[in-house]
This record gives structure tokens, sequence and C-alpha cells, in this order.
């Protein structure tokens, strides 16, 4: 009776924990849009600055500034040249977050690359419920699946242990 009990708290804790999974996505998908259009503008401020002063592109004007004699400039210019390059991993990261079904978005959120992000997101997060019912049927797919991965080697003990002591009642017997 106390496994039972046991199992079914454990059960509440994995279902609770699975449903924060897609509140967690909105929330970190809201700070990556955030992100994603302070580097938008800066983008587009140094596309403006590259035109003004005669460059093709963008990145014209970056190689041009890495090339500069001042250690200063250069290692700007490759700080702004890697911001810009991120843009196009937060959009993909946008899509995910937004389209991506639950595991997608879980995935995406626990890459090592993302951990940094994800601590930023995890500080101003409070838990809740979601309302979209793919969101609720995910969670509680996903509570079912771990429950039963952690109690499976738990039940399988106590099968064989019944079928031993069973094959013990039936030697004694005869």
């Amino acid at each position: 009776m106390f496994v039972r009990v046991i199992d079914k708290v454990v059960f509440a804790v994995l279902f609770i924990l699975t449903l924060q999974v897609p509140i967690l996505a909105d929330h970190y998908r809201q700070y990556l849009s955030g992100y994603y259009d302070a580097l938008r503008d800066e983008v587009s401020s140094s596309s403006m600055l590259a035109k003004q002063h005669g460059f093709s592109s963008v990145e014209a004007m970056l190689n041009s500034l890495q090339a500069n004699s001042e250690a200063l400039v250069r290692e700007d210019a490759q700080l702004k040249a890697t911001r810009f390059a991120q843009i196009e991993v937060i959009e993909q990261g946008m899509r995910k977050l937004e389209h991506g079904h639950y595991f997608e978005k879980l995935i995406f959120m626990a890459t090592p690359s993302q951990y940094d992000t994800l601590q930023r997101v995890l500080k101003n997060f409070r838990p809740s419920v979601p309302l979209t019912p793919s969101s609720v049927i995910f969670s509680l797919i996903s509570a079912i699946l771990l429950n039963l991965l952690i109690w499976t080697p738990h039940f399988c003990y106590c099968q064989v242990k019944k079928k031993k002591h069973k094959r013990k009642q039936e030697s004694y017997s005869h």
C-alpha cells in the first residue's frame, strides 16, 4: 500500500513538472523574441551605417573594420559579426518554440548551448498551468511514461520475487 501511495505522489509531481514545459517554452520564446528584436535593430542600424559610408553590405563593412590597424576596432567588429550570426540561430529557436511539438521545445531548451539563456529565463519563471489541450495531453503522456520508467524496475523485482516465492511453495507442497 505504501508503494502505491508513493507511486501516486511521484506521478503527481511528474505531471506538475511536465506541465511546466509548455509554459517555460513560451517564456523562453518571449525572451528570445526580445533579444531578437534588439539584434535586428542593431543590424538595421549597421546596415544604414554601411550604406551611408559606401559599403555594399554590413558584412563588407565588418570585413573592413576587422582589417583595421586598431585592435579595439577589430574586436568590436568581431563582436558585431558574432551577434549578427546569432540572428539565424535565434530565428530557428523561435520557430521551434512557437511551432514545434512538446519534445522539440524541451530538447531545444535543454541543449547545452542554451543553458545560459535557460538560466536567465528561469530566474523570472513562475510555475503555472498551460491552457491548451495539446500541452496538457503531452504533459500527461510524458508524466505517465516517466512514471513507468521510474517504477518498472521495482515492479519487475516484485514479480520476480513473487514467482520465486510461488516456486518455493510449490516445491514444499510436493
